[in-house]
Order: C-alpha cells, then sequence, then structure tokens
C-alpha cells in the first residue's frame, strides 16, 4: 500500500471507531439496570461513593465478599464524572471495548497482518453479545482484557522475557482484583496447555509461567493486606469460601444444562462463531503457534465453564476473543470450499431466523395480549402482561431490516468470503442498534419495571426498604438508601420486619407469595399490585407481631 493511503486508512478508522462507540453510549441512560449482576456492581460503587469506604465493597452498608474492588473503583469515578445512573455503571465497559478493540488491531497488525487486525478487531466489535456486553454494567469485559493482555505473549508460542513476566503478572493481576480467583485458575489452565502441546523449552517456560502467577497475587494480596488491618481476615476468608462454592454448587438461578455454553456462543456470539467456527475446528494442515494458543484458550474457557455448576451467559464471554480470531483466521485466508459455503448459508440463514422470528414475535405477542390472557393461569404472569406497555409500529423496523438483510445476503457467491463477512456484520450492527432500544426498556418493564418506579419513587425519603422471598438490588440502587439510615440500629432482617421499628418499612414480594408474608408480617400493609409483585407498607412505632 502507498504511503498517501495510510492516512486515509487512519482517518476511516477513527471514524469507525468513533460511530460505533457514539452508538454504545447512544441511549444508555434511558435503560435501568438490569437485576441481579448490573444492580450488584452498580450498588457497590454507589455505597463507595456514599460512605467513602473505598477498601471494601460493601452491600447495603454490610460488607460483601463476593468480589474484589477493582471494577467498582472503576465505577466509582464513573459516577463521579456522570452522576448516579445507567451512564455512570456502564461507561467503563463503552471504554472496556473501545481498548479491547484497539488491542486486537494491534496485536493482530503484530502476529500477521494490518488487514487481519482489522478483523479480529470488527468480528468482536460486531458481534451480538460482545457488542451488548460492551453496553452493560457487568464486570465481565474488563476481566476478560486483562486476561488475555496477560497470556498474549504465552499465546503466541515464545518464551517470556524478564520484561513480559513482569507486565502479564501485572495484567493478570488486575484480572484477580476485578474478579477473583478465576483468572489465575483460567492461566494456570492455559499454560498448562501450552506446555503439552509445545514441549520444547518446557522447564523454562515452567518456570515463566509460575513467576508471572506468583506476581499476579500481589495486587490482590495487597488489597487484602490492607482489608485485613479492619476486620482481621473476615472478608479475605468469606471471599475465597464464596468462590470454591461458585466452582461446586450452582448458585441460586443460574444453573443450566451441561451444553448451555455451546449454544450460548453459537448463538450469542454471532456472526463471530459462524465465520470461526471451519478454521476452529479444522485438523488438516500445520497451524500458527498463535493459532494453537487462542484454540488452547477456547477450549479450556468452554470446558471450564461446562464444568462448572454455575450457568450464567457471561461466564463463558472470554471465548469471543478467540473466536472473533478464527473468523478473522478464515476470512484473511480467503479460502473456502462446498462445504464451508454450505455452512455459511444454512447456519447464517438459521441464526438470522431465529433472531428475526424473535423480532417479530415479540411485537406480535404483545399486540395480541388480549387474545393470549383467557389461556394463562398463572397469576404473576397475567399481573405482568397487565402493564400497559406501549408497542408502537417502528417495534417491526428489526425485523424489517433483518429480513431486507437477508434478501442481500441470499444474493453474494460464497466466494466472495470477505464481502459476505462484511455484510453480516454490518447487518448485525443495524439490528443491534436498532432493537436494543426497541425491545430493552419494554421488556424490562414486564421484568422489574413495577418494582424500579417502586422503590425510585421513595428516593431520599426517611424510610427502611426491602424485599421479601425475592433478591434484588433494586431497592438499594434506586431507593438511594444513605449511609446512616440505619443509625438506631436496625440494619437486620430481623428488627425490620419483626420489631419496633422508628421508620416505615417499605417492601416487595413476589405476588404468588402475597398471602404468606401477610401472615409472616400481620402488621404489614398491602398497597397495591403491579407487574407481578406485590407492595408493602409496615408502620414505624409497630409492635413485635412475630416470635
Amino acid at each position: 500500500m502507498n504511503s498517501a493511503a495510510n492516512p486515509n486508512r487512519r482517518l476511516i478508522t477513527i471514524i469507525l471507531l468513533f460511530t460505533v462507540v457514539t452508538t454504545w453510549i447512544w441511549g444508555t441512560n434511558n435503560l435501568s439496570l438490569f437485576d441481579w449482576d448490573e444492580l450488584n456492581f452498580a450498588e457497590i460503587g454507589r455505597e463507595m461513593k456514599e460512605s467513602g469506604n473505598f477498601l471494601q465493597p460493601q452491600i447495603n452498608y454490610q460488607a460483601f465478599h463476593e468480589k474484589p474492588p477493582l471494577f467498582a473503583w472503576m465505577q466509582l469515578a464513573s459516577f463521579q464524572l456522570w452522576g448516579i445512573g445507567s451512564l455512570g455503571a456502564s461507561f467503563p465497559n463503552i471504554l472496556c471495548g473501545l481498548f479491547s478493540v484497539l488491542v486486537l488491531w494491534w496485536q493482530g497488525r503484530r502476529w500477521f497482518s494490518d488487514r487481519f487486525g482489522w478483523w479480529w478487531a470488527a468480528f468482536m466489535a460486531g458481534s451480538i453479545l460482545p457488542a451488548l456486553y460492551f453496553r452493560s454494567g457487568i464486570i465481565d469485559p474488563w476481566f476478560n482484557l486483562f486476561i488475555l493482555l496477560g497470556l498474549l505473549p504465552a499465546l503466541a508460542g515464545k518464551p517470556l522475557s524478564l520484561r513480559q513476566i513482569f507486565i502479564c503478572g501485572l495484567w493478570l493481576g488486575l484480572a484477580v482484583l476485578t474478579k477473583g480467583p478465576a483468572a489465575g485458575l483460567i492461566a494456570g489452565l492455559c499454560w498448562l496447555g501450552l506446555l503439552v502441546w509445545e514441549p520444547s523449552s518446557r522447564w523454562q517456560r515452567s518456570l515463566q509461567y509460575f513467576s508471572t502467577g506468583l506476581l499476579a497475587l500481589i495486587p490482590i494480596a495487597v488489597w487484602l493486606y490492607f482489608l485485613w488491618q479492619v476486620d482481621n481476615g473476615f472478608f479475605a476468608s468469606k471471599f475465597l469460601q464464596y468462590q470454591w462454592r461458585l466452582f461446586i454448587r450452582e448458585d441460586a438461578g443460574h444453573g443450566g444444562f451441561p451444553g448451555y455454553h455451546f449454544v450460548v456462543l453459537l448463538i450469542g456470539c454471532f456472526p463471530a462463531a459462524l465465520f470461526a467456527l471451519p478454521r476452529l475446528l479444522r485438523s488438516k494442515g500445520e497451524p500458527s503457534a498463535q493459532d494453537r494458543g487462542m484454540r488452547i484458550l477456547f477450549w479450556v474457557v468452554l470446558l471450564l465453564f461446562s464444568i462448572v455448576n454455575t450457568k450464567i451467559v457471561h461466564y463463558s464471554s472470554l471465548c469471543y476473543f478467540p473466536l472473533a480470531y478464527f473468523a478473522a483466521r478464515w476470512v484473511t485466508e480467503g479460502e473456502t470450499s462446498l462445504s464451508s459455503a454450505r455452512w455459511l448459508r444454512v447456519g447464517g440463514a438459521g441464526i438470522w431466523g431465529l433472531y428475526g422470528l424473535a423480532s417479530l414475535l415479540l411485537p406480535l405477542t404483545a399486540w395480541n395480549l388480549g387474545k393470549l390472557r383467557p389461556y394463562l393461569q398463572e397469576e404473576e404472569l397475567l399481573s405482568r402482561l397487565a402493564l400497559d406497555v406501549n408497542w408502537p409500529w417502528y417495534c417491526l423496523l428489526p425485523f424489517v431490516l433483518l429480513l431486507l438483510g437477508g434478501v442481500v445476503l441470499s444474493q453474494f457467491r460464497h466466494r466472495a468470503l470477505h464481502l459476505r463477512a462484511g455484510a453480516h456484520l454490518l447487518l448485525a450492527f443495524g439490528f443491534i442498534t436498532a432493537s436494543l432500544p426497541v425491545f430493552a426498556p419494554r421488556i424490562q418493564q414486564y421484568s422489574q419495571g413495577s418494582m424500579v418506579e417502586f422503590y425510585r419513587g421513595l428516593a431520599g425519603q426517611e424510610v427502611f426498604l426491602g424485599t421479601a422471598y425475592h433478591k434484588s438490588y433494586a431497592h438499594w440502587f434506586y431507593g438511594e438508601i444513605p449511609p446512616d439510615v440505619y443509625a438506631e440500629g436496625c440494619q437486620e432482617r430481623q428488627c425490620r420486619f419483626h420489631e419496633k421499628i422508628t421508620k416505615p418499612l417499605y417492601f416487595s414480594s413476589p405476588l404468588r407469595k402475597r398471602d404468606q408474608v401477610l401472615r409472616e408480617v400481620p402488621d404489614a400493609i398491602l398497597l397495591y399490585e403491579k407487574g407481578g409483585f406485590a407492595f408493602y407498607r409496615r408502620p414505624a412505632i409497630a409492635t413485635k407481631s412475630m416470635e
């Protein structure tokens, strides 16, 4: 390429990045944060801001031992910039998306070519689940990026220099400080796989990997040391117990079948998964060291979290990097066969068909709820569907977009692999941009809208807040509970629900638990029922009503 073309390419890159990141920000502040994970992490950051306790993660101003503090610190800084809300909660991940795309482009250029770097970044930025996660307020995007940065030199198949050992140890240390020891387990299994598949310099590389792992413990060790001075080791022991429990036992509400993550990645990380599988599963030919390393990363993460009993969509999200990698490898090689071309046609049509069917059924079902209600018996479901949620005509636009896109895709010949890949990515970008602001707020209204509305209406008031028979973080975050609300010593649940209280208690329960709640808390007043929930008020200065 001549020198005059390079500035043009840089300009195009800047424009594309600006466009993508702008769409990630667009509409974010209009969405409520989802229970549990988004609200959980955002509440930790909010309570840090309110209490001034930056060392210890807290929920309800009590020690929350499930997560280390790094992501909460990021959200705390974002809340200082944007205020406490959805944009403040998701802005760290918007930045993470930008950095992730730049890292893949830069690393792809170093490993192979500028063209490969472009495609690796494009598949990561343009596939459906990755693009959604970079708009979210969950912890995993940064966790995944830190792990990738810590593993990249080893995945290239070369011994590590002393400088690389220190840098990789720092990156992995930040990953541990972001989410916990799972980062060390993933890195250790990847290093073991690399040692098995590449026997050269095995002892030298073993020492290098071991040294990197020890260095990765330093950031969290420093944090736990200072925390130990505060609570004499209580937080550290509870934190490690929780991590072990997640591995051996299904977390409440987060189970799934053994092939759960296979399905999630195939359908969710689309179109990267569609273009990745022919290269990822190819057995013929001598793979490059990078191919071998990224293949090990993919299978380690996928098999590990298929074994773990707790099944959550984003547990396998580290697989997005190798899937985007192998998709870029196949596209830049420009090789295709009759079987792989058939896979593109059938697989692409099938998965886009699923998205199209979902985007059609959502508004059609909403428009015909009156005809469906006589066939439904579940009181809680009927209450949710009775909500007055507006579904205007433009809710069909995502379906129309997919329909037109499918017609265009059907015109591509199988040999035009890069054109077909570009068309899939453009269609995915358009679909996400159109469907997220259309569907997400309306789905939220059905799932948690009435609860969020209830607690938002109580924000700043001198009241106690709580939930009965359902786990949620909405009352803490949207109720904006200040640190001194329990100053009179009524922080325990037994006190708020069954003993004398100096402030009224407002709380919610699933509608199906209404009668049970009224029996167990007889002085509670049922305020109203809406959206699958029942809402109550327990008056202040109440006498003890239950033993």
